[in-house]
């Protein structure tokens, strides 16, 4: 052993505990040969008067703006902005430079452990990744400025690889500032919400490796204290055991009801979601089998037209509880909004329909499907104007996504068969809106 191990302290690792609470602070207690609270970097050099040269590591959660000497192992949770002080040329002498961010711009959500995930710490990085998978939001993740860094290891990641849990490696600082031996220094930052205890453990035993002056004994020798529990404790071991099988086998089954969701979302969007994003001939036959599911006898009008015959509305549209009563079915899809000109046409197939029959239709749809491909529940309301126009003509507007919510309303049991078939018979001139 050299002379510089034998005559450490026995109270390292001494951590600076920066910004925690006391529930993080429990979790690194018994890692710590001297746990150190403070409430900031000021706190804790200029309050508490603790000094960088004899401050192994600093654990630290909210950094805003935070100096903290290049030669102190650094793990950061949660949000964080580190840097250095510098000189400028300008009369305001030293200002601060980023190099180490972690902030909330990311929109990625899908996150994997990295490839270059050190062995330490893949367990931990697996444990996150499935935190991070059920979250609502996505991670924060963390920008390098001009670092300087020996080695940089993302260990998780996003789809297009950027880090939200991040090791930097810095190689022969000069530990305190001053002069001395030199050793290579670690940072490791992560998102809110780590479990730090994990964390913690496998960073002890990282920086153990090279630098065991300050982190003489890697965490794993006393980490097992479960040959020494009290039966108490072993019954709340076996319980976590049962909930751990538990948890095993609620996941297994999520997994299946997810696989089993995305085949039905596949089959969905083949057959009753075409009424959402399709358009053309694709989207007159999907509107068709919906309202033929709702009740309705659907002809497909221009399929028996002759070539020299004028163009048709979409569909007709008949009842076999009401023999006489009829309605004709024009279907639009827009990439943008809907084109109020399209009412005439809508005008036009009704006097066909009069001239034809000698009585106007019992009812007139100006079926629509606007903005889509764009997601449903983003795409904008028709105006007064469509309003308006569908009123003048004598039809109904009703967009496809209202019509596939009535038929998901019908599959449901949440309405009858009746109650919807009503609802659009005695539907109004003019936008028709859900009840």
């Amino acid at each position: 052993m050299s002379l510089s191990q034998s005559s450490a302290p026995r109270n390292r690792p001494r951590v600076a505990a920066i910004g925690l609470g006391e529930s993080q602070l429990a979790e690194i207690r018994p890692f710590c040969g001297d746990l150190r609270p403070a409430q900031s970097v000021d706190d804790y050099l200029n309050h508490q008067r603790f000094s960088w040269s004899e401050t192994d590591i600093v654990v630290a959660s909210g950094l805003h703006y935070a100096v903290i000497d290049t030669g102190v192992h650094v793990l950061t949770i949660g949000p964080i902005s580190r840097g250095i002080m510098e000189w400028t040329r300008s009369r305001s002498g030293r200002q601060f430079r980023e190099r180490v961010r972690m902030d909330t711009q990311n929109r990625e959500r899908e996150v994997a452990v990295g490839f270059a995930c050190p062995a330490m710490y893949r367990g931990p990085a697996e444990q996150l990744v499935k935190q991070l998978g059920a979250a609502k939001e996505p991670p924060p993740t963390v920008t390098v400025t001009d670092a300087g860094e020996l080695l940089r290891e993302p260990i998780v990641e996003t789809s297009r690889n950027r880090p939200v849990a991040l090791r930097l490696q810095w190689a022969d600082r000069v530990w305190g500032g001053g002069e001395g031996p030199t050793v290579d220094v670690v940072s490791l930052h992560l998102p809110s919400g780590a479990t730090l205890s994990s964390w913690f453990r496998a960073f002890l035993t990282d920086i153990s490796e090279f630098d065991p002056n300050r982190v003489p004994e890697p965490p794993s020798l006393f980490n097992d204290p479960s040959h020494w529990y009290t039966p108490h404790e072993d019954a709340i071991a076996g319980a976590i055991s049962e909930a751990e099988r538990e948890s095993a086998r609620l996941e297994r089954e999520q997994q299946r009801l997810e696989e089993e969701l995305a085949r039905e979302g596949s089959r969905a969007d083949a057959t009753v979601r075409r009424t959402i994003w399709e358009d053309g001939d694709e989207l007159v036959d999907a509107v068709g089998e919906m309202l033929e599911e709702m009740g309705f006898s659907v002809e497909k009008m221009d399929e028996a037209k002759q070539p020299h015959e004028a163009k048709h509305e979409d569909l007709r549209l008949t009842l076999v509880t009401q023999p006489k009563w009829e309605a004709i079915v024009e279907v639009k899809g827009y990439t943008k909004g809907i084109r109020a000109k399209d009412a005439q046409q809508v005008r036009m197939h009704r006097e066909r329909y009069n001239r034809e029959t000698g009585r106007e239709p019992n009812l007139t749809i100006w079926l629509v499907n606007p903005w889509r491909e764009m997601e449903p529940s983003d795409r904008p309301s028709a105006d007064k104007q469509i309003d308006e126009s569908a009123e003048i003509v004598g039809a109904v507007c009703l967009h496809t996504t209202d019509l596939y919510l009535l038929w998901k309303s019908l599959k449901t049991g949440d309405s009858s068969l009746d109650e919807i078939v009503r609802r659009l018979v005695e539907a109004k001139a003019g936008l028709w809106r859900p009840s």
